[in-house]
């Protein structure tokens, strides 16, 4: 009987053990504030341009995940409003206890620098080194719509720059089935970083998320990056924040149309766009330029 009553006891304590090993680590939990910059319904989201997070980040402009329980903010609350939450890290990411106030001034975290672009902005000619290692301008595709989006080629999370490009492979192929607008567009992949994304790493990225080694593809869709001396210029302007952590770049997105006349037609803050958004905005960008 003695035995059976240790045997117990030693069953219940490796019980005890193991529940406690495969208990989740506890979330963690980061004081956040700052700026509404975008509200995205849909997919629960809010971009938000905050302060420094003491621990965790310094102050950028990211998309965040609005919690279940804080969904209701999200039928009133609106870029440009000041936000105070709580941005939980367990099992995802997530705001949570989300309070905020009313107001009319513009978009900003602080820094003078960040900036929204706007349709009818027009864009600065910054040059750009591409794949080939020959210098581009943007200046160069006046003429024709430009599509843009930003990467950078190390990038480790699978919904940002890996999803960029996936989702511009949708859009090339799309304009390439229409002879119509294929013709009369070019796409654009650009590096926020030039430390590292140099010419033969673009042009290796390229040939893989083309799916060809054949030059010609990047008759269509270039990979490019500016020198470190214009990167503030060109990132600035398309409302893209980043900051380093070791080799992985923290960052926002930006995506954009820039219409034949050079001006901004249209811009995506995040992720959730769709491959015929673009295309739709490239038809009716010819239309009005026509």
């Amino acid at each position: 009987m003695k035995g059976m009553v240790v045997r117990r006891l030693l069953a219940l304590l490796v019980f005890i053990s193991f529940a406690a090993c495969s208990r989740p680590p506890a979330a963690k939990r980061y004081e956040l504030q700052g700026r509404v910059v975008a509200v995205d319904s849909g997919a629960r989201e809010l971009t938000i341009a905050h302060k420094d997070i003491p621990g965790y980040m310094e102050a950028m402009t990211m998309p965040y995940t609005v919690s279940d329980k804080d969904s209701w903010v999200l039928k009133s609350i609106a870029p440009g409003d000041q936000i105070h939450a709580t941005l939980v890290l367990g099992g995802r990411a997530e705001l949570q206890d989300i309070t905020f106030t009313r107001s009319s001034e513009p978009v900003t975290d602080g820094n003078p620098a960040l900036r929204i672009p706007q349709p009818g902005d027009e864009v600065p000619d910054v040059a750009l080194v591409n794949q080939n290692g020959k210098t581009i301008h943007f200046q160069q595709f006046r003429g024709k719509p430009l599509l843009l989006t930003f990467i950078y080629t190390r990038c480790p999370f699978p919904d940002y720059c890996p999803r960029m490009t996936r989702q511009f492979a949708e859009v090339d192929r799309q304009l390439r089935a229409n002879p119509a607008l294929d013709s009369k567009t070019h796409l654009l992949s650009i590096s926020f970083d030039p430390q590292h994304d140099r010419p033969k790493v673009l042009r290796e990225y390229g040939f893989q998320s083309l799916g060809s080694r054949q030059p010609s593809v990047f008759d269509h869709w270039e990979f490019a990056v500016p020198p470190a001396a214009q990167l503030a210029k060109m990132t600035n302007f398309f409302g893209l924040t980043y900051t380093a952590d070791g080799e992985v770049l923290n960052h926002s997105l930006s995506t954009a149309v820039i219409g034949p006349d050079g001006r901004t037609f249209s811009w995506y803050h995040g992720n959730e766009w769709q491959a015929s958004d673009l295309v739709k905005d490239v038809a009716e960008a010819i239309r009005s330029g026509s």
